[in-house]
Parts: structure tokens; C-alpha cells; sequence
């Protein structure tokens, strides 16, 4: 087997066992690059080794014939990386390598004998192609094929981008938007702290649909009808996600939503200027529509019993919605407000709360700055934000508490509530905190300086130190004891034919986890119903994946920034502050990647 890397012009050369290590340290010193060794069988005693070798613009080619019965001398104490190919030889043709650097005594290739050696097992007389999934891949919960939308984008095809994002995750307009990234962690180029803009990329693929395509909805083929009933409860991304699933493997699907839109948390909790609601709302019906799903909106789901005498399998998303106590004296004060209630106003009814002109905002995660971020959208002039660690344990994102800053909102770290006291202004007393030892977290835990604190006023309070679930008890299902709902790794209830996920049953998370649940759970409803379930994620061998050969040249490059609006321009409105790369930057962005999930 020949590859051609660059151009299309090879060269064939021929030596014997004699010349076979003054060649390959000659290429050494030259700089050539080994690429592969092919085995030919010649006849019953001999075979034919092709070693490949890229040198400059050209691949060469070097040929030798030689018996099966007696030992090859191995090059990898030229070419270490030879170990591979060397010991697949041995695998598949039976024949020795001597001094080689890594011998794996025949086992290479992965079969039932050896399952936790590199390779797949491979018959015939050609090597098998190396393929990776890509650590970007790896670290996405919902195992998109992150590599190849990534090189589809670079190839100007953002339909084709479009598509294998939803291939694993429905809603990648959203996930453009609002997505943490955890696959940016995993970027081979995080080590030079400038990884592929993964996220926004996604983005790209997703409004260069729209633009092509007029829309999010596309023209799809379901699988044949089963007669299947499916009932999914919530209309979040993990309820959503599964919907869409179940309808593309040929059941019916009915989705239940006791709000008035859908979104669940993505609806309340993700402010208009991260994730606009006419985006977020076209694209969760589009992937709905595409399906034949039908969606009953405001109406609320408790009785399971009733519900399901008509459903052949249930999944629950009913999401987490419960605000935790701010644990001080006072909370229940006019003019404090749980964030939930605060930013539900905004995002979902458009209103314009009256809130003063000083905020208090308690907590330090994402949904502290959102509700932060928020009241300075509606004119507040003096918001800060109270966390009781330090700045650098907060578990918000970074670019989260960046843009809160640029905004010119106020950080008091190292401070907890513990007494509020009612009246117009409100006065909040803070104790002065000191990092102690770490908690089960890792974080330190905060001890009280004793007799040290300040008393603060202000207009209006939101807590925002998180929230968790309520799973109401005429659903007769299992909960863990942290009243959330217990499943197994299946995502499989106690109760029959009900399986559950997303914040229901791990918390508050993620959207793209919940994605993950949504797979996991339409894939083992379906094999309850009699199907197959979904497809793991695999290596696509159908796709070749050239090694990118200028990586000190893509080093070099720089990493695309998030373009986003001024922040005294953004804090005037709730528009949308984060823009799309433009065409030409996200090919360019695109084109960093190393491809890691490269054939060898």
C-alpha cells in the first residue's frame, strides 16, 4: 500500500537485508519521515517488504524480498516509530523482526485473545489503518466527531459540519452558543494555551446552515414506524435530545413540557444575550418537527400511572429547578429574590424587573454572573458579587467572571452572609472568611474570622448559590438521598419501562451532557421496544485523515479570539454580545487543527 501525502509522485527503490539499515539511517539524515512498512506475500516462502518514506514534496518507496523463515533486522533503532508496523508484520504474516525496540510477541492486533493491545484485528495481506478518535473527541460527554466538523468547516461545508454535530448532539446552534467546551481541554494545542476555538466552530457550522438552508430544519428519513408509544417528560435538551432520537429509530413520540416554551433551564437560566430565545426555540422544534414528534405544551406531569397506560416506555427530563438556601437569617425578606425567579422574568417574560440601583448578588458560579450580568442589562449601576472563597475557586468559567468584570461588576471574595435585616435599603452583614483546609471538593474550605465582617446595603439581594432537584412522589420513582432520581448506568428507573436523565437524575449540569443522556436512553429504549439501540462512537475508516505535515507552521499561528461587542456597548441591551467568526477566520481557525485522529 502506497501513500501519497503531498503530491502525487512516488519513487520506487530496491535494496536487500545488507543495505536495509545504512538506507534507513541515510533517509535519517536527511530528515525523511517514515510513514508505514507494507508485507506482500511472494510465494509460499517469501514475502515482499515496501518500507514508505516521505522526503520533502515525494513519498519513496523501498522494496526487498525475503525469506519468511529467518529473522528481518528491525529499524526501529533508527526509526523507533517502525514498532508498529514491524509488529503488525509479525501478526499477520508469521514473520520475525530481530532486535526490535518494542516486540509484542505476535499480539499486536487486538482479538479475543489479547483486548487490550493497540490495533483491530485486520485479515489479508494489507496493514491496518491506524485511527484515533481524537482527544477532543474523547472529552466530549456526548462523543461528537469533533475532528471531522472541524475539517468540514476548513473545506467550506458547513451543511456537512451541521449534520455531524447532530449526529450525537441535536442542538449544535445552541451548543455553539453556550457549550463549556470541555473538548478544548483536550486539544493537543491546550499545552500551548491557545486550543482550536472548537465551540465557536460549532457555531459556525450551525449559522452557516441557517444561511445556506434558510432555517434549522432539514429534510430527514425516519426509520420505518414500529407502532412504538414513546412518552418523554420535559422539554430540556436531554428531553428534546431524546425525543428526536426515538423518533429518528421509527417510534412515536409524545413530549410533555409543563412550561409554556421549551428550554427548561436553557429557557430561564441562559440569559437572551448568550442564547437567544427565537434561536434557541427554532432549533429545538426544528430537530421535534423533523421527527413527527408531537409536543403538548403547559401541561404538567405527575401521575406516571395514568400517563403511561397509553405509552409503551416513559423517559423523564424534568430537570432540577429548586434554588438552595442562602442559610441566614432574614432570606425571606422583601427584595431578596432567588435567581431562578429573577432571571425567569427576564428570559422567559420579557419583563423588566425594578430592582434598584444596588445589587447584591450571592454566590460564584454561572449562575451568579448570568444573574449579575442580567441586572447591569437593566440599568443597575452598582452590582457586586459576594463568594465566600477566593476568586480562584469559584467554579464559574473564567471567560464567565472576565466578562462580569469588563462589565464593571464588583467582586467581594472571602465574605458570607449571615444575617439579613429587612427594610428599605436592605442590610446584609457579611463575616470575613480565610481559606482553611481543602473540603471533599479540593477546594479550601472557608473559615470564619472571628469578630471581622461588614454590613452592606443595598437595594435588592438575589441568591445564587445553586439549585437542585424536586421529583414529585406520585411518580413512584426511586430517588438517591439527595432527592435526585435514581437510575442505573443504563439511565434505567426502578419503576418499569421509565428511564430518566439529565439534572433530574445528576444534577445541575450541562447541555451537553444531557445530550449524552438523551443518546444513552433513547438507545436502551429502543432495544426494550425490540430495536438495536444506536451506534456507538467508532473510527469512521471510511474517511481518510491525512497527517497535517507542517505542524511547527501551525504552531505559529495564532488562535482566533471570540469576537464580542464592546462591553459598554453590551451592557446598554440583551442582544447578542458573542458574534460569529467570520467565514474566512473560521477556515483558518479550522485549519490549526492537528488531526489527531490522523491514518498512519
Amino acid at each position: 500500500m502506497i501513500y501519497e501525502i503531498t503530491k502525487d509522485i512516488t519513487y520506487d527503490r530496491d535494496m536487500t537485508p545488507e543495505t536495509l539499515l545504512p538506507i534507513m539511517e541515510d533517509l535519517k539524515s536527511k530528515g525523511a519521515r517514515f510513514l508505514t512498512i507494507s508485507v506482500k506475500d511472494v510465494s509460499e516462502t517469501d514475502v515482499e517488504l515496501m518500507y514508505h518514506y516521505e522526503i520533502e514534496d515525494h513519498v519513496e518507496n523501498f522494496h526487498m524480498v525475503v525469506p519468511k523463515d529467518k529473522p528481518i533486522q528491525s529499524i526501529t533503532g533508527v526509526y523507533i516509530a517502525a514498532f508498529i508496523a514491524e509488529n503488525e508484520a509479525q501478526d499477520l504474516f508469521k514473520v520475525t523482526f530481530k532486535d526490535l525496540a518494542v516486540d509484542l510477541g505476535g499480539k499486536m492486533l487486538k482479538d479475543d485473545i489479547s483486548p487490550s493491545t493497540l490495533l483491530k484485528s485486520a485479515t489479508g495481506s494489507q496493514p491496518p489503518i491506524m485511527r484515533k478518535l481524537g482527544k477532543c473527541r474523547e472529552e466530549c460527554p456526548a462523543m461528537v466527531n469533533i475532528p471531522k466538523y472541524i475539517r468540514e468547516v476548513e473545506t467550506g461545508d458547513p451543511t456537512a459540519a451541521y449534520n455531524t454535530i447532530l449526529d450525537r448532539a441535536p442542538i449544535p446552534a445552541i451548543l455553539g452558543r453556550v457549550c463549556f467546551a470541555p473538548c478544548q481541554e483536550g486539544c493537543r494545542q491546550e499545552q500551548e494555551t491557545k486550543p482550536i476555538q472548537i465551540r465557536l466552530l460549532k457555531r459556525s457550522a450551525a449559522d452557516g446552515f441557517k444561511e445556506l438552508n434558510g432555517g434549522l430544519k432539514r429534510e430527514i428519513t425516519c426509520k420505518a414506524a414500529t407502532g412504538k408509544k414513546v412518552a418523554v417528560i420535559g422539554g430540556g435538551p436531554a428531553g428534546v435530545g431524546a425525543a428526536f432520537h426515538l423518533g429518528l429509530l421509527g417510534h412515536k413520540v409524545t413530549l410533555y413540557e409543563r412550561a409554556n416554551t421549551l428550554g427548561g433551564a436553557m429557557a430561564w437560566g441562559i440569559p437572551k444575550y448568550r442564547l437567544p430565545k427565537d434561536v434557541m426555540n427554532e432549533e429545538l422544534m426544528a430537530r421535534l418537527d423533523e421527527v413527527g414528534a408531537e409536543v403538548k405544551l403547559g401541561v404538567e406531569v405527575e401521575d406516571l400511572d395514568e400517563l403511561m397506560d397509553g405509552y409503551d416506555a416513559g423517559f423523564l427530563a424534568i430537570g432540577a429547578d429548586k434554588c438552595n438556601s442562602l442559610r441566614c437569617e432574614g432570606e425571606d425578606s422583601e427584595g431578596v429574590l432567588n435567581f431562578i425567579d429573577f432571571l425567569t422574568a427576564v428570559n422567559v417574560r420579557d419583563e423588566t424587573p425594578d430592582i434598584g440601583n444596588k445589587v447584591i448578588v450571592i454566590g460564584g458560579g454561572n449562575s451568579a454572573m448570568d444573574a449579575a450580568r442580567t441586572a447591569k442589562r437593566l440599568g443597575v449601576e452598582d452590582v457586586t458579587v459576594f463568594y465566600r472563597r477566593t476568586q480562584q475557586e469559584m467554579p464559574a468559567s473564567l471567560h464567565e467572571v472576565q466578562g462580569a468584570m469588563e462589565e464593571g461588576i464588583n467582586f467581594d471574595f472571602l465574605s458570607t452572609q449571615m444575617k439579613i435585616t429587612p427594610g428599605k435599603p436592605l442590610k446584609v452583614y457579611f463575616q470575613a472568611m480565610v481559606p482553611g483546609e481543602p473540603d471533599e471538593s479540593g477546594r479550601r474550605r472557608p473559615v470564619p474570622v472571628e469578630g471581622v465582617g461588614s454590613t452592606v446595603e443595598a437595594d435588592t439581594i438575589i441568591s445564587a448559590i445553586g439549585y437542585n432537584v424536586v421529583v414529585p412522589a406520585s411518580m413512584g420513582v426511586e430517588v438517591d438521598r439527595r432527592g435526585r432520581i435514581a437510575a442505573s448506568e443504563t439511565l434505567k428507573t426502578n419503576r418499569d419501562k421509565i428511564w430518566a436523565g439529565g439534572d433530574a437524575v445528576f444534577g445541575p449540569t450541562s447541555v451537553i451532557a444531557s445530550l449524552r443522556d438523551a443518546r444513552i436512553a433513547a438507545s436502551e429504549i429502543d432495544k426494550y421496544l425490540g430495536g438495536e439501540g444506536l451506534d456507538e462512537a467508532v473510527v469512521d475508516l471510511s474517511e481518510f485523515v491525512t497527517r497535517q505535515v507542517d505542524i511547527d507552521d501551525l504552531m505559529g499561528l495564532p488562535q482566533a479570539n471570540i469576537p464580542e461587542l464592546f462591553p459598554d456597548e453590551r451592557v446598554t441591551s440583551f442582544i447578542e454580545f458573542e458574534q460569529c467568526l467570520a467565514k474566512d477566520l473560521a477556515v483558518t481557525e479550522a485549519s490549526r487543527c492537528w488531526r489527531c485522529d490522523w491514518n498512519e
